[in-house]
């Protein structure tokens, strides 16, 4: 019998480097067997040993290389490592691994923080974690209650308190008689084979990945979000090197909006409540000259004696204004009654309206005619079009 049909019987199957030292980042190995994906132009190959940690509980597997090449994924079946690459590595080749540590460790602090996290509120509040997601972009716990952004920075506090105590994280593998005394964390009823990650005081929880020796090793964790999902909440956690990123892209973000509202770094949420507020007052004054302005286009306008069709052109107004103004036209007008809000540049948005015409047969035109985009009913339409003035001023005449 060969050695893959022996690890295929063997409930540990391929020999798991990263939990004898989950600091080693080079080792060799011989190929067990290597399989062509013919779907997916791959090959997954089988090794005696590796140091490779696969995509399982949540997390997604280290990269790295075997003999130079990049290996794509890693995935775990029946206690079996695959490693996903583009080059085939013969059966019996042995080959030299390389797992890319930044990236090891920084899974590391993600994880062994989450645990952190989710040991604080269960123990707090009861909550389970029934949910788990890290990957290079993101870490989200789902939890299966309600926790409020008060209690969560609480949470926060105590956790990272746990960090500066350095605490140490032990790795158990208890027997199965064992187990039945813990009171541990777990998404699953396991009874064997079961690896027991503790942080003295804080958690004890079953999980396959690697952590960090001592919590002082994740350096800082942050909750940077929480919402509603599925009767609980999510919460998006960044510990350790991208904590601090995210606290170096948000404090540029501070530096530059302190500098361009001239306020000091902590009241800058106040300057641009201000700024804010300011623009909404200076777009309602300019919304009510534009609005007396069009009154006096209004009152400009041939009598409904001499014109059917009508047309204005104004500056920028918002909609409510353009809608009102078109209905105190069809009010007066038989025939089309079309506000355009823009320039020749930019573009109008427009809203035409009438009493008597169909609209929607003049927007048909206008989208054969003039690309117009839009829709609208009988009686009104709009929408935006990137023509001149003269050219709509062209076609209402030959309306």
């Amino acid at each position: 019998m060969d050695r893959i049909e022996n690890a295929q019987m063997n409930s540990l199957g391929t020999r798991k480097l990263y939990y004898e030292d989950v600091h080693q980042t080079d080792f060799t190995a011989v190929v067990m067997e290597c399989v062509p994906d013919k779907e997916e132009g791959y090959y997954r190959i089988v090794l005696d040993a590796s140091a490779f940690f696969p995509e399982e509980g949540g997390q997604s597997a280290d990269k790295g290389t075997l003999n130079g090449q990049e290996v794509l994924d890693v995935s775990i079946k029946q206690g079996i490592l695959y490693h996903k690459a583009a080059c085939e590595l013969p059966a019996g080749t042995r080959v030299t691994g390389h797992v890319d540590w930044n990236r090891r460790f920084d899974f590391m602090q993600q994880h062994s923080g989450e645990h952190i996290i989710s040991g604080l509120l269960h123990s707090h509040f009861g909550l389970e974690n029934v949910g788990f997601h890290l990957s290079d972009r993101e870490v989200t716990l789902d939890m299966n209650g309600e926790v409020s952004l008060e209690q969560l920075r609480l949470i926060e506090q105590e956790a990272n308190a746990y960090v500066w105590k350095n605490l140490p994280v032990n790795i158990s593998w208890p027997s199965s008689e064992e187990l039945l005394s813990l009171n541990y964390r777990s998404k699953l009823a396991l009874t064997e084979n079961v690896r027991i990650v503790e942080i003295p005081g804080v958690d004890l929880c079953a999980c396959c990945a690697p952590h960090v020796d001592t919590t002082g090793q994740i350096g800082l964790i942050k909750v940077v979000n929480v919402q509603s999902h599925r009767g609980g909440v999510r919460i998006n956690i960044l510990c350790g090197d991208r904590a601090l990123a995210d606290y170096t892209e948000k404090q540029d973000s501070v530096w530059a909006i302190s500098s361009l509202l001239s306020a000091k770094q902590p009241e800058v949420a106040g300057a641009v409540a201000r700024a804010k507020e300011d623009a909404r007052l200076q777009k309602e004054r300019a919304n009510a000259l534009q609005a007396e302005l069009l009154n006096v286009q209004m009152g400009a306008l041939p009598s409904p004696e001499k014109v059917h069709h009508v047309l204005l052109f104004v500056g920028e107004l918002d909609a409510i204004a353009l809608r009102n103004a078109v209905n105190t036209l069809t009010g007066k007008y038989s025939g089309y009654c079309g506000i355009f809000a823009g320039d020749d540049t930019n573009g109008y948005r427009f809203i035409v309206g009438s009493a008597s015409c169909n609209c929607q047969e003049l927007a048909d035109r206008m989208r054969r005619e003039l690309s117009a985009k839009g829709g609208g009913s009988a009686p009104m339409i709009q929408g935006n079009v990137a023509v001149t003035a003269d050219t709509l001023q062209t076609m209402w005449r030959s309306l």
